[in-house]
Formats: C-alpha cells, sequence, structure tokens
C-alpha cells in the first residue's frame, strides 16, 4: 500500500505572524483543503501570538475537517511556541469543560420595605 504524501502549511505565510482574528482561519481552512493528501502539517514556526477566537475557529476547523463526509483531511499543528500552544490547550480545555454559569435567583421585594429603611 503507498503510503501518501505530507503537505505542511507555513501558516504564518499564508496568513500572518499574529493571528489575532477568528475571520483569518477561512482563508487556512481554504489552503488546507486545497493540499492534495488526506493529512496536513500546519507549520506555526514564526507565528508570534494567536488571539483566543483566532484559537477557537482553528480548533472548530480541525474538527470540522474531520467529520467531513468527502475529502477528510487530518491537521496537525506543528512547531507552535509556548504562546500559541498554551492559547490552543486553553481554548481545547475551555471546550471540553467550559466555565459554569452561577445560578441567579431574582427575589421580589415590595418598595415600600426599602422606604422603611431610610
Amino acid at each position: 500500500m503507498k503510503s501518501e504524501p505530507k503537505i505542511t502549511i507555513k501558516v504564518a505565510e499564508v496568513l500572518a505572524t499574529i493571528l489575532s482574528s477568528r475571520d483569518l482561519i477561512e482563508n487556512l481552512k481554504t489552503a488546507v483543503l486545497a493540499a492534495d493528501t488526506k493529512s496536513v502539517d500546519l507549520d506555526f514556526s514564526e507565528v508570534e501570538f494567536i488571539s483566543r477566537s483566532a484559537a477557537h475557529a482553528l480548533l472548530i476547523m480541525k474538527e470540522d475537517l474531520r467529520r467531513r463526509l468527502f475529502n477528510k483531511k487530518e491537521a496537525n499543528f506543528i512547531n507552535a511556541n509556548k504562546n500559541v500552544e498554551n492559547m490552543l490547550r486553553m481554548v481545547a480545555a475551555n471546550r471540553v469543560l467550559p466555565k459554569k454559569k452561577p445560578d441567579f435567583h431574582a427575589e421580589r421585594v415590595d418598595i415600600k420595605s426599602f422606604a422603611s429603611l431610610l
């Protein structure tokens, strides 16, 4: 069985060294889908920063590519610096275990009871 070639996409060249918007990730998705392979390495070697929203969009893109019915792709993140790694981990962890919103129980209070306190 012939192994399929692996393609590496340099994220900084396709997008920028600072990924501050989720809109940028659509351009990356287009590049990944255009790759003639089922497995793509996304090289973050020159990426200095990724925002929370861009990291979230990137993780969603990765999941969507894996779940496609046709033309499935596996995207692997490589050569990320500590800041990029930490942001991706934090966003991934929040997707798995989102913050629990505190319960709010409003109470009705008669305005006359406030007036009596004055």
